[in-house]
């Protein structure tokens, strides 16, 4: 990760996303899904190595869900 989530702001859409994202669009929900689930092991990754524990676990609930979530809207298709 190359920008300190602290001084990021706004987080960027994902990648090939306006401004917006059409939530109602099956393949919205499914790269939104995808971006959260990279995003959340990116900061995993950091909260561990900084021995947050609890907050690693946490994140890795969050990417799994999305990962679930990924899934689900893959099925809608």
């Amino acid at each position: 990760m190359s920008k300190n989530p602290l001084r990021a702001g706004k987080p960027k859409p994902p990648a090939g996303q306006g401004a917006s994202v059409d939530l109602e669009n099956d393949a919205s929900v499914a790269e939104t899904a995808q971006y959260i689930a990279e995003f959340t092991a990116e900061l995993s990754f950091l909260a561990r190595r900084s021995n947050l524990d609890l907050l690693a676990y946490l994140l890795d609930m969050a990417r799994l869900e999305a990962m679930r979530s990924m899934q689900s809207a893959g099925k809608k298709r």
